[in-house]
């Protein structure tokens, strides 16, 4: 299944172009690369430690953001499911260029939305 997103275009900048650079952007971004982004870390060794917590932090923002930005409630347990770790082996690949795209286009809202995380 193919998701689209459902919110209005990046605000255009004072020359009448969009804000994104000049350099192609990714295809695909991994949840991994996506929470590393966005997702900021409560401890400097977060990521390393299992313990920390990062992991299920970083699937309920993703669930947070894939339900706001498809329009359909995208569970948690979906998400788990998607393999162990932070690694997401299992992704389905529509997701990660969801992901991708999602980072060039609302940066600024999903650092917002991953500081309540």
């Amino acid at each position: 299944m193919m998701y689209a997103i459902q919110t209005s275009s990046p605000n255009p900048n004072t020359n009448g172009t969009s804000s994104k650079s000049a350099t192609t952007p990714p295809l695909r971004m991994s949840p991994e690369e996506f929470c590393d982004r966005f997702l900021p870390l409560r401890h400097p060794g977060d990521k390393l430690n299992a313990r920390s917590g990062r992991r299920s932090r970083c699937i309920r923002f993703l669930a947070a953001v894939l339900s706001k930005f498809t329009g359909e409630i995208i569970l948690e347990s979906r998400i788990d499911k998607w393999g162990p770790g932070l690694t997401f082996s299992k992704i389905p690949c529509p997701f990660t260029s969801l992901l991708a795209l999602l980072a060039q286009v609302y940066p600024d809202e999903l650092q917002k939305m991953g500081n309540r995380f």
